[in-house]
């Protein structure tokens, strides 16, 4: 009995002492297979005091460590993709542009205001290199040659600023842009740079525009004041001395008199020109039919004898406009003066074109007035509408300035391009309030009613 005790005693020893063996390894095994999962949070029990439960709290001590420096990363990460959303919020929001190249001169970021800018779709030219760019836009050549020598410098200057700037000018997809352009060289191993730029084509013309307008009061006042007494002082020689002088002196007296008058009467025509372009008037502004002040205006061309067809293609049921009806009326003489003036021989012909569109989200009235004259020279076409720029031997080079300056005063904008025969003006001008629910109807029934086009052409006997 005595020894069969001893043996179940020995046994049941060997048994506890290998399971406090086989226990601490048992949870080890599951702690390791849970790391190996990605688990880090797992904390295994500790059984016993002796170097397996050492190891035990080792382990623990290792994946605590493991998961706080994964919360870490995670934290900074996301840290991270939050700053990166942030300062994308602002780039979209900016009215720069921004661009930022690696030193390899590929494209790193496009923000929206630089696409715009550009004429280009700023997520197509991410990753592509700066010629590659230039390859896919011809027109950004000019841009590109700016800004190649500025990058170069900047690579090369050891002081870590290399800042530069540059006014660019170039033909982009909307004409002529002046762009105020600066960059500098991108800190860090990586290196890089960031290009950020401004178009400022308005407010370069509002300068201009700005500076004449004081050059024309100016000259208009110190024109003006001698003018008349230059006249009244000719008038008056001619009238005493002309009947009292030798046949041969009257004659030169009567011709010279004459041409001081004549030379005097043109001058005030070109003093009031100046005054017109220079003066700021208040506008009366009401909602008016277009296409009426436009019937109102060519009545007076109905018998102009000159051999010119005029024809009017006016869109019907076309939404108001806020304008000044006078200044529109001078607007539309203007345009049709200038149209005339350029026609010289051929087939003279002027063609008035209303319709209604939408551009963008906002409503406008468009008018195009197109003549069948030679065009206007490539030289002076994208500054045709600044002050004394003219293709015709006679005028003030005024008439376009001012058809402008009337086009702004309304909200509107022009331009001037160029046809396979003749030239083409195009105005825009906002609806008038109230009315911006009528443009998509009227242009849909304008696509499908030809009835909506209206004819005005000068009777063939009347030519």
């Amino acid at each position: 009995l005595v020894l069969l005790l001893g043996v179940l005693m020995a046994v049941w020893l060997a048994f506890f002492s290998a399971r406090r063996l086989v226990t601490p390894i048992r949870v080890l095994a599951i702690g390791t297979r849970a790391v190996a999962a990605g688990d880090y949070t797992k904390r295994l029990p500790m059984h016993s005091g002796d170097e397996l439960g050492f190891l035990v709290e080792s382990f623990n001590d290792m994946t605590l460590k493991i998961a706080r420096a994964q919360e870490e990363v995670r934290s900074s990460q996301q840290q991270a993709e939050q700053e990166r959303a942030y300062l994308w919020a602002v780039l979209a929001r900016l009215s720069s542009g921004v661009l930022t190249l690696d030193v390899n001169r590929t494209v790193y970021t496009v923000n929206v205001a630089a696409g715009e800018i550009l004429g280009v779709e700023s997520k197509a030219c991410i990753g592509y290199e700066l010629n590659e760019i230039v390859e896919r836009y011809e027109y950004l050549k000019n841009f590109a040659d700016a800004i190649t020598p500025h990058l170069a410098e900047s690579c090369s200057d050891t002081s870590g600023k290399g800042e530069w700037r540059e006014e660019v000018i170039f033909y982009g997809a909307t004409g002529r842009q002046v762009l105020m352009c600066g960059g500098a060289a991108l800190p860090g191993d990586d290196g890089g740079y960031v290009i950020v730029f401004d178009d400022v084509t308005n407010l370069v013309q509002a300068q201009r525009d700005a500076a004449w307008g004081e050059v024309a009061r100016r000259l208009a006042h110190e024109i003006k004041n001698p003018l008349t007494p230059i006249q009244l002082s000719a008038e008056r020689l001619r009238h005493k001395y002309l009947k009292s002088m030798p046949p041969e002196d009257a004659v030169v007296l009567d011709k010279s008199t004459h041409t001081i008058v004549q030379q005097v009467e043109v001058m005030k025509e070109m003093v009031q020109a100046f005054s017109e372009y220079a003066r700021t008037p208040k506008l009366e502004l009401r909602p008016l039919p277009l296409n009426a002040l436009i019937d109102e205006v060519l009545e007076l061309y109905r018998n102009n004898h000159l051999g010119v067809v005029i024809e009017a293609r006016l869109q019907k049921r076309l939404p108001l406009v806020s304008v000044d009806a006078g200044r529109m009326r001078q607007l539309l003489h203007n345009l049709i003066k200038n149209a005339l003036e350029a026609m010289v021989e051929g087939e003279m012909k002027i063609t008035l074109e209303t319709r209604a569109l939408s551009e963008r989200g906002v409503s406008m009235v468009e008018l195009r007035v197109v003549d069948s004259g030679p065009g206007i020279p490539v030289a002076i076409l994208e500054n045709i509408f600044e002050p004394y720029v003219t293709a015709k031997p006679k005028g003030s080079g005024l008439g376009l300035a001012i058809v402008k300056k009337i086009v702004e005063e309304h909200s509107g904008v022009i331009w001037a391009e160029n046809l396979e025969q003749g030239a083409c003006m195009t105005i825009h001008l906002p609806v008038a309030p109230g009315n911006i629910d009528n443009v998509a109807r009227v242009g849909a029934a304008d696509d499908s009613t030809p009835e909506d086009v209206m004819p005005f052409k000068q009777p063939d006997g009347e030519k």
